[in-house]
């Protein structure tokens, strides 16, 4: 099956990171696979993909592949030995960021050209998910989710340190952040956390892992398992949006889910508290 990882909306397309590569859906709907302009007889599986104007990066196994010219033409950046498999990314006004499967997170300053890992306090190098504060550019607080619990970091990626939210050793599959800095955490076992100053509250959503999670509108979206749904009343009550769901974003002011039978769905949220798929 050919999976989607990771999807986001850059100007007039969709770029969904999948098993198979990075695929670009144009507004006809036609779809093509940008790594083809790079290495043709390989399928090289993109696990993430992150984007600004024309500039794309992409996680690949060893490092990131990276286009100015918005997929024509690709670089591979190649990590340090033994190569990584890159499985998160996001990009800050300054540096570029992505966490990597079991080795922890790599810091890019100018463009990703170089990348150098900066683990410094992150004793779980397995990070599932990266998330910026709204206020980056000011504060340089970054969160990662590791398979064993949450890191913060208040100079932009360069040292960690754990963040206590009293569960125990969690696999954190998602993270989001609240425009009032309220941090949203999707769980493998414990579900739905929010996580304010020392306070954490369990969000109920059901059983299963929360794999995706986003912030939108006046509500809140997330991905237990495969099925996507959204609350307006901070999770006190959930209506399902869509099943068969691989990934969701956020895309602008609409909901970007990538699903299992291969297509890219756009809900905006003006249709979200009424749309079933």
């Amino acid at each position: 099956m050919d999976r989607t990882y990771q999807a986001l909306r850059a100007g007039d397309c969709v770029y969904a990171a999948r098993h198979s590569g990075l695929w670009r859906i144009d507004p006809d709907g036609a779809q093509r696979n940008l790594f083809a302009n790079w290495q043709v007889a390989d399928n090289i599986p993109a696990l993430c993909v992150a984007a600004r104007g024309e500039t794309l990066l992409a996680g690949v196994h060893g490092g990131v592949a990276r286009s100015f010219d918005g997929g024509l033409s690709w670089e591979a950046v190649a990590f340090r030995l033994p190569p990584p498999l890159v499985t998160c990314l996001c990009l800050g006004p300054d540096c570029l960021l992505t966490g990597t499967f079991t080795d922890g997170i790599f810091r890019s300053a100018d463009g990703g050209a170089s990348w150098q890992a900066h683990n410094h306090g992150l004793f779980d190098h397995s990070v599932n998910c990266l998330a910026l504060s709204p206020q980056f550019a000011d504060d340089g607080t970054v969160y990662a989710g590791t398979s064993t619990g949450i890191y913060i970091s208040h100079n932009g990626g360069r040292l960690w340190q754990d963040l206590d939210f009293g569960s125990g050793h969690e696999n954190v599959l998602s993270l989001a952040v609240a425009e009032d800095g309220a941090l949203y955490a999707g769980c493998e076992a414990h579900g739905l956390l929010r996580i304010e100053a020392a306070r954490v509250e369990q969000i109920e959503v059901g059983t299963g892992a929360v794999n995706g999670l986003a912030l939108i509108a006046d509500g809140l979206a997330v991905q237990l398992d495969d099925r996507v749904m959204a609350s307006q009343n901070g999770g006190a009550t959930w209506r399902t949006i869509a099943d068969g769901a691989d990934c969701l974003a956020l895309a602008d002011d609409a909901l970007l889910l990538g699903m299992a039978d291969g297509q890219i769905v756009t809900v905006p949220a003006s249709d979200l508290w009424q749309t079933n798929l």
